[in-house]
């Protein structure tokens, strides 16, 4: 999904009103135990060699873009990411335990291979009703969203007018998304979030755009 304006337009202007603060909205890269597809939450799991890579290419990327802030969790996966783009333009990222991904409870860091043989039909059970999934001791996506959005929202309106970049979480992502266009929590996973997915969002004086969803560094000009 992409804009066919550019926030300078005089007919963006025009229709949508002046712009405003403009986001880089990032999915962290690959981490260490992809391969076992785990539930990791609030477990800090490392990148792993490739998640570095993508999250270098993020990085170079946007070292030509107007950055004025960076943001991402306390979580490593997220903040590596974060501190490689914050250099490129002298700063220093901040990172909020807000912005950590959906609390899986007693279930972070286990692979869904692990999860499938401790509690057989528990998963697919769960995972049918998006809006009441809760797992052992964890949050559910309401609960994300509650202390994920005015996060959000305070670090964007503090920002009127910069360019500000964000590496966050997919389930995280998800919710921001979910909550600018207007999705019900029941339709969360509608929106994909790859590793190092990129997202640009621009707010204006009486709306806000999504320019682009789900895109890759190759995307960012």
């Amino acid at each position: 999904m992409s804009s066919t304006t550019t926030p300078s337009d005089a007919r963006s202007r025009a229709f949508k009103g002046e712009p405003g603060c403009r986001v880089y909205l990032f999915r962290h890269g690959e981490t260490a135990n992809a391969h076992q597809i785990c539930m990791n939450g609030h477990f800090d799991v490392a990148l792993s060699e490739n998640g570095v890579e993508q999250a270098s290419q993020l990085a170079e990327a946007l070292k030509d873009q107007p950055i004025r802030a960076v943001y991402s969790s306390d979580l490593q996966r997220t903040y590596q990411g974060a501190c490689l783009i914050a250099e490129h333009h002298k700063l220093e990222p901040v990172a909020f335990p807000e912005l950590r991904e959906l609390s899986f409870g007693e279930w972070e860091g286990k692979s869904l291979a692990e999860l499938s043989e401790k509690f057989p039909g528990e998963m697919d059970k769960r995972l049918k009703q998006t809006e009441l999934f809760r797992a052992d001791g964890g949050e559910t996506f309401q609960e994300l969203h509650d202390r994920v959005i005015p996060k959000f929202l305070e670090i964007t309106t503090s920002h009127p007018n910069d360019t500000i970049a964000f590496v966050c979480h997919g389930g995280v992502n998800r919710a921001i998304l979910a909550h600018l266009l207007g999705f019900p929590i029941a339709n969360l996973f509608r929106i994909s979030q790859h590793f190092a997915a990129v997202n640009i969002i621009q707010f204006y004086e009486d709306q806000v755009m999504i320019e682009l969803l789900n895109g890759t560094w190759q995307h960012i000009t």
